[in-house]
Parts: structure tokens; C-alpha cells; sequence
């Protein structure tokens, strides 16, 4: 359950392989699913890089390294206004270079308040 009048900042914890390929760039947000249509959250969407080398960017965000060894990087964010219990999707996707993807290792995904 979510607190009300909360901001919570969603994260990605992950680690990557040594062979991963693919995982670059991709688009990242976070919806209130019955609040918010797809097409409002894809273009709020973060560009975000899980490889995080090289990045030239200033407006792509790049992974942090954690004290238990993990990496993170913040796929977004929303605000609990009303305290309801909707469902929120949390979404990373990559749909503009159709190529192979590997080496993502999930550990979870993180909601904590702000």
C-alpha cells in the first residue's frame, strides 16, 4: 500500500552481464494505469542507458552502483494524490532499434517515497 500525498521515485535495480548487448538506450516511465493513457506517459518518457559508458547526452540518465554491488538508475516518478489503490506500471522499453537484447539481470524494482 502507498502512503497518500506521497511522491515516490521508481527504480530499476539491475546488474548486467559481461556478455550483454542491446541495452544502450531505452525509454522509461511511470502511470497511474487508469489515470494516465500510454500515449501521455510515452511522451513524458526518460531516455535512460543501462550500459551508462560513453553517454554524451546530458538529458540521458545513467545508472548509479550501489553499496551491495547492484546498479540502479530511476525510471521515473509519480505522485499518490488521492491514496487510491490503482494499479501503477512501471515500464522500460526500447522500440526504435529492433535488434537483439541480452545480459539484463533483474533484482527488482524499487518504489520509495521522495
Amino acid at each position: 500500500m502507498l502512503s497518500k500525498r506521497t511522491k515516490y521515485v521508481v527504480y530499476l535495480v539491475f546488474k548486467l552481464a559481461e556478455e550483454h548487448h542491446g541495452l544502450e538506450i531505452a525509454y522509461a516511465y511511470v502511470r497511474f494505469v487508469n489515470r494516465v493513457s500510454d500515449e501521455e506517459a510515452d511522451e513524458g518518457a526518460s531516455t535512460l542507458s543501462l550500459v551508462g559508458e560513453n553517454v554524451r547526452r546530458p538529458y540521458v540518465k545513467c545508472p548509479q552502483k550501489r553499496v551491495d554491488g547492484w546498479m540502479e538508475i530511476e525510471l521515473g516518478n509519480f505522485i499518490n494524490d488521492i491514496g487510491d489503490d490503482e494499479d501503477v506500471q512501471a515500464r522500460l522499453m526500447e522500440i526504435k532499434h529492433l535488434h537483439g537484447k541480452g545480459g539484463l539481470i533483474v533484482q527488482g524494482i524499487e518504489f520509495r517515497p521522495e
